[in-house]
């Protein structure tokens, strides 16, 4: 599987490892490592070297790109293993990146990574209260900190993942947008065939137990039906059924990534490119054959182990009217989805928060969602009262200080999680006290276990599905 894009992990696990083991002094490790990840890495992501003597320096051309360089510092072996080493360590790189940048305004666009025996990885944060260098690490050289290097370098050619980005590619006013929910509608309202027909009346029937919906509290849409280029006679049912059909694809296009990304095996790939190739190669079916997969839940089974991902959607209907302008436009989303980098949660925790919740109400109108009884918290309310519950890391301190994982063994449960608010903000505090005592590997088995939510509106559900497993 080996081509433009394909990184092979356990080759670059392996050969920095050996690269380690064999080095000698820091020199020798900066000439062997550099050499495994200009040839296994960064050649395969197309992404050109900029050498520095002291250093590697890696630099993208997108100017909105997650990072725009990456600087890596190495370290002889042994010279991470106590907090002095740690300290001068992070001093030193600092003061690369410093010289590097020039201004204070663009140091949050470098990303430092030290590199030894272990591995730590830098950025500034002009939100942190104190020291604005915030190190994470080191930890061993293993698979998932290789995961995250490659990430960083990917992160070159990437979008940075947030919420304005977001709305602004998928939001009501995008192309992508108003091709596809247009192109939705129509299919839906032309389509003879039965199982388009259940999969609609069952949505309604349940969306309307579930919110008190009825098309009467549905005249704001009024205000869209022009952006989508729709008749002024529309059917409303029809037309939010195919938002939240959009909005649904959006968000498991998305998990796809995400699960290409941390289940691949020996490869780091990505979802989006598999349906780029399926389409080009095998046209209407070959795209509905791997899109069929992502609906069923396939690809989250076989890559994550995660059988209920995607169960009883009524969101898949759209498989059954695939054309080619319904292709195109499906495969336009997937391409933009592609420009993103998935991990950004992953390499910025601190940036945690639920992604989905304001592109959904960039979608529907505000009086809309208010009337079917949608009202999303904000995430301030969502931290105060966290913080009000004693959801706090420094009290997760307190209640480490004899059990270190007596934090990770509370049960939290949000009983109408909607997109999942509460749940991400308090992962992520989580996950912050894990790092700190050097429990992440322990985290993901305790959080299956003891972290909960659920609601009744499906589409919900999914949305807290999606920021679970971008937390």
């Amino acid at each position: 599987m080996s081509g433009a894009g394909y990184v092979d992990l356990d080759d670059v696990l392996s050969s920095i490892r050996q690269a380690v083991n064999i080095a000698q002094t820091e020199e020798d490790l900066r000439l062997r490592v550099s050499g495994v990840i200009e040839q296994k890495v960064l050649k395969p992501l197309g992404i050109t070297q900029v050498g520095k003597y002291e250093y590697t320096l890696v630099s993208g051309v997108k100017v909105d790109a997650l990072y725009g360089h990456v600087l890596i510092e190495y370290k002889a072996p042994g010279k991470l293993s106590s907090k002095a080493d740690v300290s001068k360590a992070k001093e030193q790189l600092v003061n690369y990146i410093v010289q590097e940048a020039g201004v204070e305004d663009r140091f949050r666009y470098f990303l430092g990574i030290v590199l030894g025996d272990r591995i730590a990885f830098l950025r500034y944060d002009p939100r942190a209260s104190g020291d604005r260098w915030v190190l994470r690490g080191p930890y061993e050289i293993n698979r998932e900190t290789v995961i995250k290097l490659v990430e960083a370098l990917r992160g070159l050619q990437r979008k940075r993942l947030d919420v304005d980005s977001l709305v602004r590619d998928f939001g009501p006013q995008s192309d992508a947008a108003r091709k596809l929910v247009k192109l939705l509608y129509e299919r839906l309202k032309a389509s003879k065939s039965g199982r388009v027909r259940a999969l609609f009346d069952d949505w309604l029937r349940l969306f309307s137990q579930t919110t008190g919906y009825s098309q009467a509290k549905l005249k704001e849409l009024k205000e869209i039906v022009e952006d989508y280029g729709l008749p002024k006679q529309v059917d409303y049912n029809a037309l939010l059924f195919s938002l939240h059909t959009y909005y649904g694809l959006v968000m498991k296009l998305l998990a796809a990534e995400i699960a290409y990304l941390y289940g691949g095996g020996k490869w780091l790939r990505s979802y989006v490119g598999e349906l780029e190739n399926a389409y080009m190669s095998g046209g209407v079916d070959g795209l509905r054959e791997v899109l069929r997969e992502l609906e069923e839940g396939g690809v989250f089974s076989r890559l994550l182990n995660i059988v209920n991902f995607v169960e009883g959607d009524y969101f898949s209907w759209y498989l059954d009217v695939l054309d080619r302008d319904l292709g195109d436009a499906v495969a336009e989303v997937a391409r933009r989805l592609g420009d993103y980098e998935p991990a950004t949660p992953h390499l910025e925790p601190e940036t945690t928060r639920d992604l989905l919740k304001r592109l959904y109400q960039s979608l529907i109108p505000r009086d809309v969602r208010h009337k079917l009884g949608e009202f999303y918290t904000p995430d301030w309310l969502a931290e105060l009262l966290l913080n009000e519950m004693g959801l706090t890391v420094d009290r997760f301190e307190e209640m480490g200080s004899e059990n270190p994982l007596m934090p990770l063994e509370l049960r939290v449960l949000d009983p109408a999680c909607g997109s999942g608010t509460f749940l991400i903000l308090y992962l992520k505090r989580l996950r912050e006290y894990a790092e700190n005592h050097y429990l992440t590997d322990q985290l993901v088995s305790y959080v299956l276990a003891n972290v909960v939510g659920y609601d009744l509106n499906p589409l919900a559900v999914l949305a807290a599905r999606t920021n679970y497993l971008l937390s």
